[in-house]
């Protein structure tokens, strides 16, 4: 009998425990939708409908694109079942005739969702191959795959891999090989700001190979980008590029082992994000987003900038402050090579570097300071400006 209660009871918290998980589920569901189908910069949204089931839900929207007149059908297949490999199956589907050429299947793109509890949900988003002709321009892309993880309805991260993307007319060409792009968002980031370009966050991009046309290749190209606000409320970013190969065939040009690693302080929010999201590039304009830029005395630091060539090292750092009046700046390189033999369209420059015991150096100083006394020092030898 006490075994016969033992298995009512495991029984019952079973079910309670499905019930639970069901119902918790389908809430998730729920929030998750109301998400997906809001207005957004990039789209607007129409014919939201959503229908909850106990085991199973749907939903369905149209999404029309800002900038274009593009509309595209989401489906949204929800299981309700917590141990379901994946909690969501959205469907893109094309409704466009101009663009059956480009996806002939009517599914662009999948994206699977899973979500488990403490509010964790993984979206995994996978397009489909695209190789196709249109106005006489070859388009490639394969295993288009992007992926997000949330806690609490903010992005934890985001990872885009692309293995091949091709653009290619007649002799002109552009070529990525093996993309792969990861992102950690800084402070709290909603899944319909992902497009935002003014977001914090810290970015790794490495491309194996790049190719344009067959004038400019480059090998291992690897990129760490961090833009943070700081407490005066404007950025402060990190750019950091590591390229093993630089080529440009036609010029016989070969540079290896490039490294930038740079420091941008104090950039203004306000010029930065208008610059961004605003395609107005008038004179006037741009007049305005300078001023709005040297107010907030912006600092750029060159940390390093190396490159080798023929196994001989250029090195060089230096650093640029900006205030509304004035502009202090420093330079300094040490190399084992000619700025024109780095490449012959350099010469002119190879006058500024003295010989130091077998290697190059060039140290500048700008300071504009005394508008009346605007100083210039190259190599120690002070070039004084004088203003009438």
């Amino acid at each position: 009998m006490k075994k016969i209660i033992a298995g009512v009871v495991v029984l019952v918290l079973l079910v309670m425990g499905f019930f639970t998980s069901a119902f918790y589920i389908n809430s998730t569901n729920e929030k998750i939708f109301a998400q997906m189908s809001q207005d957004t910069m990039y789209y607007d949204v129409e014919d939201a409908n959503y229908t909850k089931g106990f085991l199973n839900s749907k939903g369905s929207f149209i999404a029309t694109l800002n900038d274009l007149s593009y509309s595209f059908k989401i489906n949204v297949d929800f299981s309700n079942n917590f141990f379901a490999s994946n909690n969501a199956v959205v469907s893109i589907i094309n409704e466009n005739e101009d663009l059956k050429g480009i996806f002939p299947n009517e599914e662009i793109a999948k994206i699977l969702i899973g979500i488990k509890f403490g509010n964790k949900t993984t979206i995994n988003a996978k397009v489909n191959d695209i190789n196709t002709t249109r106005n006489n321009v070859n388009i490639i892309i394969n295993n288009f795959n992007f992926v997000a993880n949330t806690q609490d309805e903010f992005i934890k991260d985001m990872y885009l891999n692309i293995s091949h993307f091709l653009l290619k007319q007649a002799d002109e060409s552009f070529e990525l090989k093996n993309i792969k792009i990861s992102e950690i968002p800084i402070g709290n980031l909603n899944f319909k700001d992902i497009f935002n370009p003014t977001r914090s966050s810290e970015q790794k991009i490495n491309i194996e190979a790049i190719k344009f046309i067959d004038e400019l290749l480059l090998n291992n190209c690897n990129i760490y980008a961090k833009t943070i606000s700081n407490t005066q409320n404007n950025y402060d970013s990190i750019l950091k590029i590591n390229i093993k190969d630089f080529q440009l065939p036609k010029q016989q040009l070969t540079l290896n082992n490039i490294i930038l690693d740079t420091n941008f302080n104090s950039i203004s929010k306000e010029a930065y994000d208008a610059l961004v999201q605003n395609s107005n590039t008038d004179i006037f304009s741009m007049m305005l987003l300078a001023s709005q830029f040297l107010k907030a005395n912006p600092e750029i630091i060159l940390n390093t900038l190396s490159l080798e060539k023929e196994n001989k090292k250029f090195n060089a750092n230096g650093k640029i402050l900006f205030t509304e009046n004035v502009i202090k700046s420093q330079f300094h390189a040490n190399t084992q090579i000619l700025p024109s033999q780095i490449w012959s369209e350099f010469a002119n420059f190879d006058t500024y570097f003295i010989d130091n015991n077998g290697s190059y150096v060039l140290d500048f100083i700008y300071d504009d300071s005394n508008k009346t006394d605007v100083k210039t020092i190259i190599n120690g030898e002070n070039l004084i400006i004088n203003q009438p």
